[in-house]
């Protein structure tokens, strides 16, 4: 191949557009953020209302959808913390070492905010933006600092009433709405189980049950769209979600329900076939609630659907999906033993269901089914454990973060020395493209570079084209809605798009192309210094392969397991200790193996099935932590010590986990009806708080092998 040939492909790699729908709207909405401020300062002769058009663009950008409260939380964090930058990077910029210095600082709080998830990472990021742009542009204005704190914040309020007022947007709209599906699906089959019973014996029976396998195929179908679905969603995003997460663990649920539910239908179809004629209303009710109840779960997952409560009437509670276990046929005793699975199933779908926002918890009310009261929490400074498992000297965070506050400091320490005008775009270009690993820094520096010089080629002839400020606001709107709008899908032609806009809007007078070939150059020098520093400074190499990664999760997994249920003085402040730096290594691992997830879902666009099996794991493995807290919490209470033979049974599955994702073991066969987090057994709650716990974690160990195995299959 010769070098025109790889040019060529290189370029079409790095401009190809990925799969997925173009975000409009909220181009349509982020446009307005910005320009409505652009075409204020330019009625009123103020230039400083740029910076609130930089509030504007950032503020808008920062809302990432979710419930009112969550999102007037994020964005109003971010409107502190951003007039915070914009007043401290002014005052700073008049003294050249301390912008070095605070650039530092600031860089490592970005770097650092990626252990908060898609939140912290986005305000993270905008932060350090502000600041640059701040301290690397000296005012000589009086009160400059004040000025621009207060215009920055005018331009975020302006943002927060479009996106919370005038235009809110729903990103997860669709993943929720393919969960919701799989749901209803789910209740269609209850439905036609209900017939199921109603027939047996008769000859309509035997038709009835293919009508009922036939539902086998809907229901899988809806499963594996809401896989792929919940996964695109993650991809334009950074860190993780809670609401994703939520409505994972939804479609896990689904997962494992789907699996009881076709047991039962064998089951009934086998007493069926063994001459039972014996039907009983009890298996009717049951089944009817069990259909409603899963209905209820699809309107609160799915918030296009106004569904509301009628005349107080409350879902099923759990006693109404279960019958009694005395059926002189077999068959029918298996039937009943599962139904009472199903209702301990039911009852954390509906908490998670009830969890997802606020408009869920008003159709689907939380049942707090427990078996035992689980102990409280503290929750003093818990949000400071997130940064505090972070700070250690394998925390990839950690060493991004100061990799990224080093970058920085050196882009605006050049910018300062070789006196380049607007320099802190240099800086910027740092605080964008630098990744944790290095591959993923050189693919996105590639992406910036490219795109801004091939829009700066742009901007300058359109920068020759509009002579007068109401031309450029009318070449500003397209590009800004089609440059957002296509963010989730190619970050190099966003940037393409972006690149015109930001120079125009910079430009003193029209006419004036010389901006864009000063603001590739800049981007030039950013990416330099972004390759170096992923370069020397603790380079991070791609994975051969993530799966030795998940290994390593697993393996701390298996390690605070061990530790949790060995054979110990349970009131020992020395085994509480061993206890806590275990889930302290676990934490630490699980939030690298996201890190390296994300990367993987916006860098190199892998299978969406593997996707949603590795977000699966993470999620899973979390929840599965939480477990063993809650676990070590009650043997510190009660003394109490767990069976060598349950923990021996646990410990040997994670083995099997970790030596297939190590290439050395059997691909794994997870018992296929396992409930989700529910105790195992025909009664549900008449068991002990630890046996309980037990169950939980056998329970959300299949769930973790189920995923594992779809991993490795894809």
């Amino acid at each position: 191949m010769s070098a025109g040939q790889r040019t060529t492909q290189t370029a079409r790699h790095l401009f190809a557009i990925g799969a997925g729908k173009l975000a409009i709207g909220r181009g349509v909405r982020t446009a307005f953020a910005l320009l409505i401020p652009v075409i204020a300062g330019d009625l009123l002769g103020q230039p400083l209302f740029s910076w609130a058009a930089l509030g504007g663009w950032l503020g808008s950008l920062v809302d990432k959808g979710g419930s009112y409260r969550t999102r007037a939380a994020t964005m109003s964090a971010f409107a502190i913390l951003g007039v915070a930058c914009a007043y401290a990077g002014t005052e700073a910029a008049h003294i050249v070492p301390l912008a070095v210095i605070s650039m530092l600082a600031v860089g490592l709080i970005a770097g650092l905010a990626r252990v908060y998830g898609d939140e912290g990472s986005t305000i993270g990021l905008f932060i350090a933006v502000i600041y640059a742009v701040a301290a690397g542009s000296p005012s000589p204005l009086p009160h400059a600092a004040l000025l621009r704190a207060g215009m920055f914040l005018l331009g975020v309020a302006w943002a927060m009433v479009l996106s919370l007022i005038l235009w809110p947007l729903h990103p997860f709209r669709p993943a929720r709405r393919a969960v919701a599906a799989t749901y209803r699906a789910l209740a269609d089959f209850a439905r036609s189980l209900e017939q199921v019973t109603g027939t047996l014996g008769s000859p309509s029976s035997p038709g009835i049950h293919a009508r009922a396998r036939a539902h086998h195929a809907d229901v899988r179908s809806a499963l594996e769209t809401a896989r792929v679905v919940i996964a695109n969603a993650r991809r334009p995003r950074q860190g993780r979600s809670p609401r994703g997460e939520q409505l994972l663990v939804l479609t896990e649920g689904a997962e494992q329900l789907f699996g009881t539910m076709v047991a039962i239908d064998a089951e009934l179809e086998a007493a069926h076939e063994s001459g039972s004629t014996v039907g009983d209303v009890a298996f009717d009710k049951a089944l009817g609630s069990l259909a409603t109840t899963l209905t209820l779960l699809g309107d609160a997952i799915d918030d296009t659907v106004i569904a509301r409560r009628r005349d107080g009437a409350m879902p099923p509670v759990v006693t109404d999906f279960t019958v009694r276990t005395s059926w002189p046929n077999v068959h029918l005793r298996s039937a009943a033993a599962l139904l009472s699975r199903v209702a301990g199933d039911v009852s954390v779908l509906v908490d998670a269901a009830g969890t997802v926002d606020a408009r869920a918890s008003a159709v689907m009310t939380q049942t707090a089914e427990q078996s035992l009261p689980v102990p409280p929490t503290r929750a003093t400074l818990a949000w400071l454990r997130p940064l505090r498992d972070a700070l250690t000297a394998r925390s990839l965070p950690a060493r991004h973060g100061l990799r990224m506050g080093i970058a920085a400091a050196a882009a605006m320490w050049l910018s300062f020395a070789l006196d380049i005008t607007r320099g802190y775009w240099a800086t910027i270009t740092v605080l964008i493209v630098l990744q944790p690993y290095t591959g993923a820094t050189m693919r996105k520096t590639l992406q910036r570079v490219g795109g801004t010089v091939l829009g700066g080629v742009l901007a300058a002839a359109l920068a020759v084209a509009a002579h007068t400020k109401l031309a450029i606001a009318g070449i500003m709107v397209p590009f800004t809605i089609a440059a957002v709008a296509v963010l989730p899908l190619n970050y190099a032609v966003f940037v393409l798009l972006l690149t015109p806009v930001f120079v125009l809007l910079a430009e003193p007078h029209p006419g004036d192309w010389e901006l864009a070939g000063l603001r590739a150059v800049n981007t030039l020098l950013g990416g330099v210094v972004a390759l170096a520093a992923a370069q020397f400074l603790w380079p991070a190499q791609e994975l051969e392969t993530y799966s030795r990664q998940l290994a390593d999760l697993f393996r701390e997994l298996r390690a605070l397991l061990a530790g949790a249920t060995r054979e110990a003085n349970a009131v020992s402040p020395e085994w509480k200790r061993t206890v806590d730096d275990a889930r302290r290594r676990f934490g630490v691992a699980v939030t690298n193996a996201e890190a390296t997830m994300q990367r993987l879902i916006t860098e190199d666009a892998p299978n969406p099935r593997r996707v949603e099996a590795a977000m699966t794991i993470t999620t899973y493995g979390r929840r599965m932590a939480s477990t063993l807290s809650a676990l070590v919490e009650a043997r510190v209470r009660d003394a109490a010590s767990v069976s060598p033979s349950e923990s021996s049974s646990l410990l040997a599955k994670l083995d099997a986990t970790i030596a297939l994702l190590e290439g050395s073991g059997p691909r794994l066969t997870p018992d296929p009806i396992s409930s989700v987090e529910t105790p195992r057994g025909e009664v549900v709650g008449a068991r002990s708080l630890q046996d309980a716990q037990i169950d939980r974690l056998h329970a959300q160990l299949a769930v973790l092998e189920r995923a594992v195995a779809r991993y490795e299959q894809d």
